[in-house]
């Protein structure tokens, strides 16, 4: 762990006395049409329970904690129940750079649904969860958030690293092994300005890729083992967001580069350029649409000869990553708007990627039974050739209902 010790004496000394804690909540169940790891299950009941607390112990020192539990499908090796931590810090609110402790969450871009320059809070796809916001994890390190000029720096020193957690499709003969590999520390900055004419930010990543990147452990008679490297990687990145009247435009870049495994059994990746673009409309104070275009262009780059099965695992890698086609593009949409007196919300998002003609529709509708009750209604529906990105989560279609008590 990053050592600041002397940190945290100093915000401790400050003469004032500590504040009550502050704690929020939520516990919902809800039943599900299937899962999301790529299974044959149907029917699913879920239960979870969110807990969070936010406690000014000084003036000056604040902790805050934000646990969750849960029982469904998610887990590789088919436990049902789990639980973790989404964030845990202590922060130092008056000294310079507002240091912050343990592990928190990090999320940057300003586009709509896809953000190439949000690579650092690790995603859970395979949680059954109507919001995608309960899906992300912090990152444990030491973040720092300078005022610098017009705009803030961020700066985050991360010393554990965590995987998104992927569908993986059960195939006979073929055993995947978990691990958390050791890695390097990871170093990501970003300057950020918030002004009158435009939002805007740059940032730079040197870690390691999200996904993980698949490598054959051993190969027996009882069939192959795969396990998940994690790939060192380096990120350029900018976003911008500008509003006039009316209309939102948002735009997002990213350069991203790989350094690839010396051994020829484990995947190689593609380095890439990715870019967002597009524009929001507000309809009245009720209705908002938006419409981005987006592109990724891939590099092409050597496969190891001589091993049968590296096409295979290599296959696999461009679909758990979409790294399959060199160039890729397509359109995003989302329409949201209030209904029943504002006692519900709806949100419709759609992705059509090509070349291969993948695409999903998600739709989610929540509604206030009361100041703390709401239900939660919604569905995912993915379409596309087998060997794409959106075509491979077919079997992940589903339709849910949750219920849901917070305070």
């Amino acid at each position: 762990m990053v050592k600041t010790g002397f940190l945290l004496p100093a915000a401790l000394c400050a003469n004032a006395m500590a504040e009550a804690p502050q704690m929020s909540g939520e516990v919902a169940t809800g039943v599900w049409s299937s899962t999301r790891i790529l299974d044959d299950r149907h029917g699913i009941a879920t239960g979870r329970a969110k807990l969070g607390v936010d406690w000014r112990a000084a003036d000056g020192l604040r902790l805050h904690a934000d646990a969750w539990a849960l029982s469904a499908p998610e887990r590789m090796d088919g436990r049902r129940e789990d639980a973790g931590l989404r964030e845990l810090y202590v922060k130092a609110d008056q000294l310079p750079c507002a240091p912050a402790l343990g592990k928190r969450l990090v999320l940057w871009g300003r586009a709509d649904g896809i953000n190439p320059t949000d690579q650092i809070a690790a995603n859970n796809y395979r949680r059954l969860t109507p919001k995608d916001a309960d899906q992300r994890t912090g990152s444990w390190g030491l973040h720092l958030d300078c005022a610098i000029g017009p705009g803030r720096l961020q700066a985050h020193l991360l010393d554990r690293f965590e995987f998104h957690e992927v569908p993986l499709k059960e195939t006979p003969g073929v055993r995947f092994q978990q691990g958390r590999p050791r890695v390097r520390p990871t170093v990501a900055m970003k300057y950020d300005v918030l002004g009158s004419a435009a939002d805007w930010s740059v940032s730079v990543i040197d870690g390691h890729d999200l996904f993980p990147t698949l490598a054959m452990r051993s190969l027996t008679a009882q069939g192959l083992n795969l396990g998940r490297e994690a790939t060192r990687m380096r990120l350029v990145g900018s976003d911008f967001a500008i509003v006039r009247g009316e209309l939102a435009y948002r735009g997002e870049v990213a350069w991203v580069d790989f350094d690839q495994a010396s051994s020829p059994l484990v995947a190689r990746r593609r380095p890439y350029v990715s870019a967002v673009g597009g524009v929001e409309w507000s309809i009245g104070d009720r209705e908002t649409f938006s419409i981005q275009g987006f592109w990724k262009y891939l590099r092409d780059v050597s496969l190891p000869q001589g091993n049968p099965m590296q096409a295979d695992i290599q296959a696999a890698q461009g679909l758990i990553s979409n790294e399959l086609d060199r160039r890729q593009y397509g359109v995003t949409f989302r329409y949201a708007r209030p209904l029943f007196d504002s006692k519900a919300d709806l949100d419709l998002f759609a992705v059509w990627m090509q070349p291969r003609g993948d695409w999903m529709l998600r739709g989610r509708l929540n509604y206030a039974l009361s100041d703390a009750a709401r239900l939660s209604v919604g569905f995912d529906h993915f379409r596309g050739p087998k060997q794409s990105f959106l075509g491979n989560l077919r079997t992940n279609s589903l339709v849910f209902a949750e219920i849901g008590y917070s305070w």
